[in-house]
């Protein structure tokens, strides 16, 4: 009961700091870890957590996203989203638990890092940025979009940098184009892994629920709370949960 009522805490707060700051994924793949889900069905479960979030962001900026993207460019993104979400699906898929279980420690790490630098990744691109560049924003998208499907901590702040960098859009509407790609993304790997059976649905679906919860008390929370505040507190606890799976992995 100890270790359900822990899971349904890091779903709520996941899919809230999600509406905050981003970082879900850092509260509740290894809080299914703790249930003893073996690491590539909890990273496959921990997807479907986080689903109804990226539907939600979606929506948000629908408007956003039909004002500043073409028919044509939504489409191809959508094309190398979907083609690079299948790729790394089904690289996981064939990933044993031993190695994905290695791989743990090196992946939270490039997430936490690349969610540490993330002010500054922004605003290098922002001023990088303005040339459009549509092959390199395609190559972009599928190599992100894989890693998205294997694992994808991480993966909105790459997206958005690579917006800022390769097109002509602004903050605003790189976010917009980003949630769109996120739930392409996302909703693939959810599929796939559920057609190989890959998921834990005794725990994701109480998760689930917990994670909308969650996503509509952080939206509610936007106006009032400082993201700053959430993103540093997150940036904590994923330095040290980084810290403990590489001292678990040295002893």
């Amino acid at each position: 009961m100890a270790i359900f009522l822990i899971l349904i805490l890091a779903a709520i707060l996941g899919g809230a700091t999600n509406a905050l700051a981003g970082g879900g994924t850092f509260l509740t793949f290894p809080a299914i870890l703790l249930a003893h889900i073996p690491p590539v069905r909890a990273n496959a479960t921990a997807s479907l957590v986080l689903l109804p979030g990226a539907f939600a962001s979606a929506w948000v900026y629908r408007d956003t996203v039909r004002r500043n993207t073409s028919a044509r460019l939504l489409t191809l993104m959508l094309a190398a989203s979907l083609l690079g979400s299948l790729a790394g699906s089904l690289l996981l898929m064939r990933t044993s638990n031993s190695t994905f279980s290695a791989l743990v420690p090196w992946l939270l790490l490039a997430a936490t890092a690349v969610f540490t630098a993330a002010p500054a990744i922004r605003r290098f691109a922002a001023k990088a940025g303005g040339h459009d560049s549509l092959p390199v924003l395609l190559l972009g998208q599928l190599v992100i979009s894989a890693y998205g499907g294997y694992f994808g901590a991480g993966m909105g702040v790459l997206m958005i940098a690579l917006y800022l960098v390769a097109t002509n859009l602004d903050v605003q509407a790189a976010s917009g184009l980003r949630m769109v790609c996120s739930c392409a993304i996302n909703t693939l790997a959810v599929v796939i892994f559920a057609f190989k059976g890959a998921m834990d649905y005794s725990l994701g679906l109480p998760m689930l629920l917990a994670g909308v919860l969650g996503g509509y008390v952080g939206a509610l929370l936007v106006k009032r709370l400082d993201p700053n505040v959430a993103r540093r507190a997150i940036l904590i606890y994923a330095w040290a949960l980084t810290a403990f799976f590489f001292g678990k992995m040295l002893l």
